[in-house]
């Protein structure tokens, strides 16, 4: 039996982050800028792992991140990968919701992230989630193509906004 979990990344995964951040998005960043970023704002870095039933507790793989950050007075998805075999399974979502609660208890009312204009699987990934496009910035990217910034606002109906139960939700708006 296979178990995922969603915890708070360590310094000993920053290693796992910055390959499968390489792997996944198509961006300069270098794995010291990602480490760079992890100490200023490890509070937002969470990652997806896997554990195996015949394993022990120590060991997993990490199949997935997010990076989070505080950009403008509002939070900020610096970046966001799940490895393409377990991918559709929930994983990028919960992930997103995760760091929502982080966000929320440090009182943002949303967040924000840049996507490659010609990235529709992302697109598509991040309009299901309830983001929408607030506007383009041009030759955001090093080799000049355009990003869509998206922008999530959250309603908050009771103390506990991100639960999906009756209880509470987070909605974009």
């Amino acid at each position: 039996m296979v178990r995922i979990e969603i915890r708070k990344a360590e310094n000993t995964d920053l290693w796992d982050i910055a390959n499968i951040w390489r792997r996944n998005i198509k961006t300069i960043n270098t794995a010291s800028d990602i480490a760079r970023l992890y100490h200023y704002f490890k509070k937002y870095f969470l990652i997806a792992v896997i554990h195996k039933e015949e394993e022990k507790e120590e060991g997993y793989d990490i199949i997935g991140f997010i990076a989070g950050a505080v950009r403008d007075g509002h939070g900020h998805v610096s970046g966001i990968a799940v490895e393409r075999e377990y991918r559709r399974q929930g994983i990028g979502g919960s992930l997103l919701r995760r760091l929502y609660e982080e966000f929320y208890n440090d009182g943002f009312e949303r967040v924000t992230l840049e996507v490659r204009k010609s990235n529709k699987e992302a697109i598509r990934f991040y309009e299901g989630q309830g983001f929408k496009p607030a506007f383009v910035i041009h030759g955001y990217y090093a080799d000049g193509e355009d990003a869509i910034v998206y922008e999530k606002r959250f309603t908050f109906t009771d103390e506990n906004p991100i639960s999906h139960r009756k209880e509470g939700r987070v909605d974009g708006s």
